[in-house]
């Protein structure tokens, strides 16, 4: 496991507050901020999420640490947000394409040394009621280095953790 990748639950923010996308083809125009995720699901999260009939929601956070002078549009966490986006795909698991296209290119300039990152949370899609049931792999690092090649996440149950 690379040092990038975590496993626990994934606690997030109401998903009402992210932009949501049904899982679409890549964007025609080339996007350093888009990148994909490869979600694989344990035995027994596959057969639950199946009885169900859920999905998975993949959600992506684009952010990064102030300069000095942008210091003052820093968020509570001390970083400047440049944008979420929530993909859905099936409950199956498969391939996440995001697009890219919520991170703020004009806010780019506030982070420091232009080194934008990017969080990934992947969780139940909430259909089938009102908790998340899966724990996922998170990945946190360099826009860059997510848009260099598909990130692998793994989900299983909660309960198996």
């Amino acid at each position: 496991m690379q040092k990038n990748y975590w496993r626990f639950p994934a606690v997030l923010l109401s998903v009402s507050a992210l932009t949501c996308f049904d899982a679409a083809p890549a964007t025609a125009a080339e996007n350093k901020m888009a990148f994909s995720v490869d979600v694989a699901l344990s035995p027994k999260a596959a057969a639950r999420l199946a009885a169900l009939n859920e999905k998975i929601a993949v959600a992506a956070y684009w952010f990064g640490e102030p300069t000095r002078a942008a210091r003052r549009h820093a968020n509570e966490m001390g970083q400047i947000s440049l944008g979420t986006e929530e993909i859905r795909i099936p409950g199956t698991g498969g391939r996440a394409q995001m697009t890219g296209q919520p991170a703020q290119a004009e806010h780019f300039g506030w982070v420091k040394d232009g080194a934008v990152q990017v969080n990934v949370n992947v969780f139940s899609a909430r259909q089938s009621g009102p908790n998340n049931i899966l724990a996922c792999d998170l990945f946190e690092d360099a826009a860059a280095l997510a848009h260099a090649r598909p990130i692998p996440l793994l989900c299983k149950l909660i309960e198996e953790h």
